[in-house]
């Protein structure tokens, strides 16, 4: 028996497995991921999602810090604002009692003006009224009326009426009012003596007719003429 072996051929093809990328690290992703270290086992392809909620995570952390920020200076405005308005009622409350203890003040003194003896406020009324004058010394007319406002002064009936009229308030007020309503008196040329004048009296020829009668007249010319003939001159 004779067997007949067929020789088969079997193709065994084999199938290679991808050779995988070796991916070179560069110094710079290198200090990258040495200063941000992330969980170890994480794929890189997670690095991005991470990156994202690390910036976001930061970006709220700074939005709150904002917002506190904001709360507490809001917060001192508030302060402020109750500070201010403390000190604006202090103020008022101040402002409200010097205006009470000025009136209590004016009233008391208004009081000792009344209380005052005729005599003092006569005297106090003629002191006002010497400053005033003072005060009127440049004017023209001054001396004037000056004059005529003494003669007030002087009066005593006059005097007492002024201060039983008028409120020493009221005092400067009149004064000036009187001042203005005097006025300058005209000038009047009726008790003025004329002055004697002599006319310029003409040069006499000095003739031989010079005598006696000439030299007795009141002509002072003549008589000069007649001394100068007698020295032969």
């Amino acid at each position: 028996m004779v067997l007949k072996i067929r020789s088969v051929q079997v193709a065994i093809t084999v199938d290679t497995l991808p050779k995988a990328e070796i991916q070179a690290e560069t110094a710079e992703d290198l200090i990258k991921r040495v200063l941000n270290p992330g969980p170890t086992g994480s794929s890189p392809d997670a690095e991005p999602s991470v990156n994202a909620e690390s910036a976001s995570g930061i970006k709220s952390k700074r939005g709150c810090e904002r917002i506190q920020k904001v709360i507490n200076e809001k917060r001192d405005l508030e302060k402020q604002v109750v500070d201010l308005q403390s000190m604006v009622a202090t103020l008022q409350d101040a402002v409200r009692k010097y205006e009470i203890e000025g009136k209590l003040v004016g009233n008391v003194m208004t009081l000792a003006d009344s209380q005052k003896k005729p005599s003092e406020l006569v005297s106090e009324a003629k002191l006002q009224m010497l400053k005033f004058l003072n005060t009127r010394s440049d004017e023209i007319d001054h001396i004037d009326k000056a004059i005529c406002f003494n003669k007030y002064m002087s009066d005593p009936f006059y005097m007492q009426v002024f201060v039983q009229s008028n409120q020493p308030e009221q005092w400067q007020t009149m004064i000036e009012s009187i001042y203005e309503a005097i006025g300058r008196p005209e000038q009047s040329f009726a008790g003025i003596k004329p002055i004697a004048t002599h006319s310029p009296q003409p040069i006499r020829a000095r003739t031989s007719t010079l005598g006696a009668p000439l030299a007795s007249a009141g002509n002072p010319m003549d008589r000069i003429a007649q001394h100068l003939g007698n020295m032969g001159i």
